[in-house]
């Protein structure tokens, strides 16, 4: 008898957006022909029987603050959060893809979970490499700070490559945009959705195999593209990590949450694919 498919429900939470993202931003090289996006921010909600995950917590107010986001902030992403069911005081397990500043931020807001991480993604933060202008700009010290203390309580799950972490959802190495860039699966009732973060930050950057410019290695982020791929399977449902259009692609997860949550189980309301 086959076993059947995990129960899981999995939802995309905006709670930013910046305006007029330069097109050299967007794309590594870009061309004259490209025109600048707008970029959206998430978090990334996994719930089911076998237990609850975020992925990825975002930045705050403070932060915003002194890199000049205050104007992008769309309220608290963990207002959403709780609309879903789920108080974030109480989560267990918190998954971060990188340590970039808008994916990590804020970490004592979760104080009974536990915050799964990239052994290698710690390692070059920590490393003689982390504190070049190319690299230093996309962080926080604090953040850094925060996994350090968190791991010496414990609190740190560090994972090497690929893990299953509960039946039908699991961790994957990918690298290319940072050094220990890690993407989430999830096997659904409907398929396999595949939260890409900042592996793919745009529906055009998997499309056009044209990565987005703030890169660890080029080389993987091309692998990661493929990596990405081969994870989703035929049906390719990949969700990228900034892409505003994700919000209009998938229904609103419920009540008041329009233009906030939507849910990526059930699959996408248009096609997901941008020609290049």
């Amino acid at each position: 008898m086959t076993a059947p498919e995990p129960d899981w429900r999995v939802f995309a939470i905006r709670y930013a957006e910046r305006e007029g993202v330069a097109a050299d931003e967007v794309f590594l090289h870009a061309t004259p022909s490209d025109e600048p996006r707008t970029m959206a921010y998430y978090l990334w909600l996994v719930t089911g029987p076998a237990g609850v995950f975020l992925v990825d917590t975002g930045f705050g107010c403070e932060v915003a603050r002194l890199r000049d986001r205050e104007d992008c902030l769309r309220g608290d992403p963990l207002d959403a959060v709780r609309a879903l069911g789920v108080p974030p005081e109480e989560l267990a397990d918190v998954v971060l893809t990188h340590l970039h500043f808008d994916h990590c931020g804020e970490l004592d807001r979760f104080p009974r979970a536990r915050f799964w991480l990239q052994q290698r993604e710690m390692a070059f933060w920590t490393g003689p490499n982390a504190q070049r202008p190319s690299f230093r700009r996309v962080v926080m010290s604090q953040d850094i700070t925060a996994v350090a203390a968190l791991n010496l309580d414990g609190r740190i799950r560090w994972v090497d490559g690929d893990v299953t972490i509960a039946p039908g959802l699991s961790l994957h190495h990918v690298g290319g945009h940072t050094a220990g860039m890690q993407v989430v699966r999830v096997v659904t009732g409907h398929g396999v959705v595949v939260l890409a973060s900042d592996a793919a930050h745009y529906y055009a950057n998997l499309a056009a195999d044209r990565p987005y410019s703030a890169l660890e290695s080029v080389s993987g982020a091309h692998a990661a593209f493929d990596r990405l791929r081969e994870l989703a399977g035929p049906a390719a449902h990949i969700v990228p990590g900034h892409d505003p259009a994700v919000l209009t692609r998938y229904p609103v997860a419920g009540p008041h949450l329009a233009g906030t949550a939507v849910e990526l189980t059930a699959g996408p309301l248009e096609p997901e694919a941008e020609k290049p």
